[in-house]
């Protein structure tokens, strides 16, 4: 079936927490039935995970928001980090790197390819096998040199040296430590996120604001490393929502929700260090969202904590599943399962493919300068300013080959592009492939803005307001997607 069929209907999706082991997989027979076993996907390989500090110097500009009365920040509501995932084969080999920032988005080409080609040429990775991605917490600062003459500035240059620096650390760091481990993966729910285009009744006009009229996708995917002696080394953490718990009238750098998030998931895992992937969240946005009070993230945080710590606790020791053990009788006939070992899967891929877009009715490069020449002062200069950046990173052409890594690792599936992907994908590819953990990851290794879904062109939401791809274009991206993890089904392991 097309993607663009799945999609219809229904959005809501049901979250598979369990897979029952059938076909080929080891059942045990009792009374003339096979009852097949409860496991978790798992993957078992090398893993590694370093964290460095990357909060801005004070006195730096920090204004993300048009709305914001203030280019410099009064202070640090939660520290910044760069935090480093490195996954190889279990017996060694080419390790492939996830590298997460708590920032906001890359503004422009250079932003981006500025911190991520000099990484890419040190660790001789090859395209896919470095995966550069974003928070997009909205509390975090523009990092782009051409904003270095507003007030504050001229630090943006050598803050962006730190977080090379920090990065070239946490890579090295991880690729020198890493040791066996196992990949478990569970889901569960979290209802924090909302639809955000509401609806005013009064005029018809769509707003980028919290809908609690529409159902949404609120699947939670988390994923727990624990190394030979069952201690957890690294959580990750899959969700879609948002992060702009804060908006423009807050006047401190804040990673938003992710970072009380994951206080909590390490107060409570002894330290290990929990890894945001921030999920497809084009139409998602946490239930408080654009506060000045710091407290909004606090909450949304803890919320999303909370329902991590809830999977976790729910999941099997590493290398078991549950089987049928038989009958047992007593004031009734009970049935009785145990924790039985099992072998994780140890088959890993990398890719990287382009999908060709068709870009939309876009203004030049040269009307996009003039338009932002013209703007007036405030969030008229900061939407001009943004679709300049962007415009200059399209192909040329009416087309632009926009850019998907994929990583297999056993039964499960992490796939990213440099967009923000609806949540319509991620619903998608589930029930596309039932059988596989799938975690979507919004901007990666650059940033496009969004992919609108085909029946909001007919709406005037602010997405599709920006969209730089014409509609149509999510669907075919979410077909590329599929093409790619069967062709990791057929190699096997990479």
């Amino acid at each position: 079936m097309p993607i663009a069929q799945a999609m219809s209907g229904n959005r809501q999706c049901a979250v598979l927490v369990w897979n029952v082991d059938v076909g080929a997989r080891q059942t045990l027979v009792t009374d003339q039935r096979q009852i097949p076993p409860l496991s978790l996907n798992e993957f078992r390989g090398q893993f590694a995970v370093s964290r460095k500090d990357i909060s801005p110097p004070e006195g730096m500009y920090v204004r993300t928001w048009g709305c914001a009365t203030h280019d410099i920040a009064d202070g640090l509501h939660a520290p910044l980090y760069a935090t480093c995932l490195a996954i190889s084969s279990e017996h060694g080999g080419r390790p492939l790197f996830l590298l997460t920032v708590d920032l906001m988005v890359w503004l422009s080409r250079i932003d981006e390819e500025g911190i991520r080609l000099p990484l890419e040429e040190e660790f001789c990775t090859e395209p896919g096998e470095l995966i550069l991605h974003v928070s997009h917490s909205h509390g975090a600062p523009f990092t782009d040199p051409a904003r270095s003459s507003a007030p504050g500035g001229h630090l943006i240059a050598p803050y962006r040296n730190k977080i090379l620096d920090a990065c070239r650390h946490a890579m090295a760091e991880a690729r020198r430590t890493m040791k066996p481990a196992t990949l478990t993966w569970a889901q569960g729910r979290c209802g924090l996120a909302y639809d955000r285009d509401l609806e005013l009744p009064e005029t018809g006009e769509i707003v980028c604001s919290l809908n609690p009229l529409r159902d949404v996708d609120d699947t939670l995917v988390v994923g727990r490393v624990s190394d030979d002696s069952g201690k957890i080394i690294a959580t990750l953490i899959n969700y879609a929502a948002h992060p702009t718990s804060l908006g423009g009238g807050n006047r401190l750098v804040s990673p938003d929700y992710v970072g009380s998030m994951r206080d909590l998931v390490e107060r409570d895992t002894d330290g290990a260090v929990c890894v945001f992937l921030h999920g497809a969240d084009g139409d998602l946005t946490p239930r408080r969202s654009f506060e000045d009070d710091t407290e909004a993230a606090e909450q949304n945080g803890r919320e999303l904590g909370y329902a991590a710590l809830s999977v976790i606790a729910g999941m099997f020791p590493p290398g078991y599943r549950m089987v049928f053990a038989g009958r047992e009788e007593s004031g009734a006939t009970l049935g009785r399962w145990r924790l039985d070992p099992h072998q994780p899967d140890n088959a890993l891929t990398s890719l990287c493919d382009t999908v060709q877009l068709e870009l939309a009715n876009l203004p030049s490069v040269a009307e996009c300068r003039e338009a932002m020449q013209a703007a007036v002062p405030g969030f008229e200069r900061e939407r001009a300013e943004r679709r300049l950046a962007i415009r200059e990173k399209l192909d040329v052409g009416d087309h632009h080959a926009l850019p998907i890594y994929l990583w297999r690792l056993g039964s499960s599936v992490l796939v990213g592009a440099p967009v923000e992907f609806y949540s319509d994908v991620q619903v998608a590819l589930r029930a596309r492939f039932p059988e596989l953990t799938v975690a979507v990851l919004d901007v990666c290794n650059g940033f496009l803005n969004y992919l609108p879904r085909e029946d909001d062109y007919e709406r005037n939401t602010y997405p599709v307001q920006i969209a730089l791809f014409a509609r149509g274009s999510m669907e075919r991206a979410c077909d590329k997607i599929c093409e790619m993890i069967l062709a990791t089904s057929r190699r096997g392991t990479g």
